[in-house]
């Protein structure tokens, strides 16, 4: 120890690389831009029918940003998710978000969905959370109609709990479906459920 007293909102303790053997989390590097731009791209024509905004260097500068908060050890920590092989698959982070929780979010290009590569990446995620002093439970927010995420979530473990405003939205966008999941199981009531907050 040098001396100096831990910074609150510091993601100290979550491990580098996380692995189940069929997904690799690690950090982003500069040469998965082209990767992470393709799989953009095809969300993109995928779920709107319209070719992606970003640009190469705008890319590279989201993953100079990612590399710079894992440096800073927080409060936003981001992994590149990687099949067995290294390459690139998606992504997922994790922020710290109220003073007992962590919000996660998590995406994998087309190419790769159906084959397990979110849900596992989620439950690696969750399980480094688990590892974090005064980090009880994970929340996931989820665009409603986002079916295949919202199964995603149920399959790791989460719990639909209710809704919320994003405020960086406007009409319908604004509403997400509130998953939770207890990172110590003891303080749900039942199936890892945050307990409701008195009105």
């Amino acid at each position: 120890m040098d001396g100096q007293a831990e910074q609150p909102g510091r993601l100290i303790g979550l491990p580098e690389r996380l692995t189940d053997d069929v997904v690799l989390l690690d950090g982003h590097v500069l040469a998965d831009a082209e990767a992470h731009l393709a799989g953009e791209d095809a969300e993109m024509l995928l779920r709107f029918e319209a070719p992606h905004a970003s640009t190469l260097d705008q890319t590279r500068a989201a993953i100079g940003r990612w590399i710079a908060a894992r440096a800073a050890g927080g409060p936003m920590f981001a992994y590149a998710v990687r099949d067995a092989s290294g390459e690139l698959v998606g992504g997922c982070e994790l922020r710290l978000a109220a003073p007992d929780s962590a919000d996660v979010s998590y995406w994998v290009f087309p190419a790769f969905r159906g084959q397990g590569y979110a849900r596992r990446a989620l439950t690696l995620l969750c399980q480094a959370a688990a590892g974090l002093d005064d980090v009880n439970w994970a929340e996931a927010h989820i665009d409603p109609d986002n079916l295949a995420s919202r199964c995603v979530a149920e399959r790791a473990g989460f719990v639909e709990t209710g809704v919320v405003s994003d405020a960086t939205a406007s009409g319908e966008t604004a509403r997400r479906v509130l998953y939770t999941l207890a990172l110590a199981p003891e303080l749900g009531r039942y199936s890892g459920q945050r307990p409701t907050p008195p009105s």
